[in-house]
């Protein structure tokens, strides 16, 4: 039935919409007879099939460079003793400073107060060691004298105490024995003289006055020798007893004491003499080091004020490979009252008019950068221009983070506006490599950290074989490993 005649019209939406039911309704209809839809024919068709062979690879060399200044000069402060380093005022980042001009200029008062201090102790210290000195040679003369003198001391109470025990002791009891006895006999002399008066005058019968007057002294006499003898006796018994042990003690002590005095000043004296002679030498280092750290003071005080070593423009921070990476810590430092540290790098000055490239060449392409390769580079800021650059040297020992370091001469183009620490990307032109095993790169298909590719075998069939590649183009890259010319592979994986 024709549309024109279809008592209802469908609209073209409708059609679309049923059309995919109406045909899956069709089709299990010819399932359910037996019969298979009407379709295109399947054909299954083989991967294409590449032969592995040897030609000439190009590829283009590509590095992201910056641009450093070729003249430059880092500032910093470098004192000798002073580590006090507090800003007090400081060029701004950019600034464009001729030679001589000042940098920074750091707080002061700490360190003029320390070389005042210092300065009014050097007399007092010239004065101390004037008189250390003078002291010293008093000891050298008298420790001597001071020796010999404990040594006579000391002799002398040894012959004190020898003759004592030899002679004094028994000469001292001769003497306390012999008085008694002698006070004794007085005793009896008076008495016996009293007994012999007193029997002459009585033989008279008469007693004259004179006579009495004789009686009485000789009486005297007699009173007087017994108060004597009895003095003797205790005399004698305190010398015995008391006194002669007494002086034994006094003198053995007297020895000992000269003996240990002896024994001190021969033991004390010359370490005195010798404490004074390395007091002296320390003086005198103290001396050297007051008058040495005076000196560096007052050359740190003219360090104190850090002005250009050369004309150009400041920038804060230390180069390291083009970029400028500690500017942003050091931003934080050059403030008034800010600390900066002895010989850290603080600012460079750079001439902007002379410029080079730095760049980082990877380990893997390190063999195909040789030196005088010729390029173009166009810088970040300004894509449009093409700048000659040239490859002047690369280092051979690795960078800490790294790849190897790599320099380039570079036009200057005055209408580019570059400055040190911005960027470009220097292409150099093809580099062809001829005679080298080439395969199709969507040949090669990288699983994890291995490169596979199938390789076709003599009965129509295919194997998985690991290889090892090398550089690349467009459409080639290059075998090293792996596979060997003639061989054929499939140039997709197979499903």
């Amino acid at each position: 039935m024709s549309a024109m005649n279809c008592p209802k019209r469908h609209s073209c939406l409708e059609i679309r919409i049923l059309f995919p039911a109406l045909l899956a309704c069709h089709v299990i209809a010819l399932a359910a007879h037996g019969a298979e839809p009407a379709g295109p024919e399947k054909k299954t068709e083989s991967p294409p099939v590449q032969v592995v062979a040897r030609g000439v690879l190009k590829s283009k060399l590509q590095l992201d460079a910056v641009f450093e200044a070729a003249e430059m000069a880092p500032v910093k402060i470098s004192p000798k003793v002073w580590a006090d380093l507090t800003v007090s005022e400081i060029v701004s980042h950019g600034a464009r400073v001729r030679k001589g001009d000042w940098l920074v200029k750091l707080e002061t008062d700490k360190i003029e107060e320390q070389i005042r201090d210092l300065e009014q102790e050097q007399p007092l210290t010239k004065v101390a060691l004037e008189l250390g000195v003078a002291e010293l040679e008093n000891l050298k003369q008298s420790t001597p004298l001071k020796l010999e003198a404990a040594k006579r001391s000391q002799r002398r109470a040894d012959e004190d105490y020898d003759y004592f025990e030899a002679t004094g002791r028994a000469q001292r009891e001769k003497v306390a024995r012999f008085g008694v006895k002698s006070s004794e006999q007085r005793l009896e002399n008076e008495r016996e003289e009293l007994a012999q008066l007193q029997k002459m005058y009585q033989a008279d019968d008469l007693t004259e006055e004179t006579e009495e007057i004789i009686l009485k002294r000789q009486k005297f006499a007699v009173e007087a020798a017994e108060h004597s003898l009895e003095g003797a006796k205790l005399n004698a018994d305190r010398e015995l007893k008391t006194s002669i042990p007494r002086e034994d003690e006094s003198l053995k002590s007297q020895q000992r004491d000269q003996d240990l005095a002896l024994t001190l000043a021969e033991q004390s004296l010359p370490k005195a003499l010798a404490k004074k002679r390395l007091e002296i030498k320390k003086m005198k280092r103290d001396q050297k080091k007051s008058e040495r750290r005076l000196a560096d003071l007052k050359r740190d005080l003219d360090g104190l004020t850090a002005r250009a070593p050369m004309e150009g423009i400041t920038y804060y921070g230390a180069c390291e490979n083009g970029r400028w990476t500690t500017g942003a810590a050091l931003a934080k430092k050059l403030v008034p009252g800010g600390k900066l540290a002895a010989n850290e790098v603080f600012m460079t000055i750079v001439n902007p008019q002379k410029l080079l490239l730095k760049a980082v060449v990877p380990e893997n392409e390190l063999s195909r950068f040789k030196l005088g390769l010729e390029g173009q580079a166009s810088p970040v800021s300004a894509p449009d221009k093409k700048l000659a650059a040239k490859l002047e040297d690369v280092s051979y020992v690795p960078l800490l983070t790294g790849g190897f370091e790599a320099r380039l001469s570079v036009q200057q183009d005055e209408n580019a506006h570059l400055m040190p620490g911005m960027t470009c990307k220097v292409s150099f032109g093809d580099v062809q490599k001829a005679g080298v095993l080439l395969a199709p790169k969507e040949a090669v298909i990288t699983e994890g950290n291995q490169k596979h590719v199938f390789v076709l075998t003599n009965d129509g069939q295919h194997e998985k074989r690991t290889v090892k590649t090398g550089d690349s183009d467009d459409k080639m890259i290059e075998i090293l490993e792996g596979l060997a010319e003639g061989e054929k592979i499939l140039v997709k994986k197979p499903e």
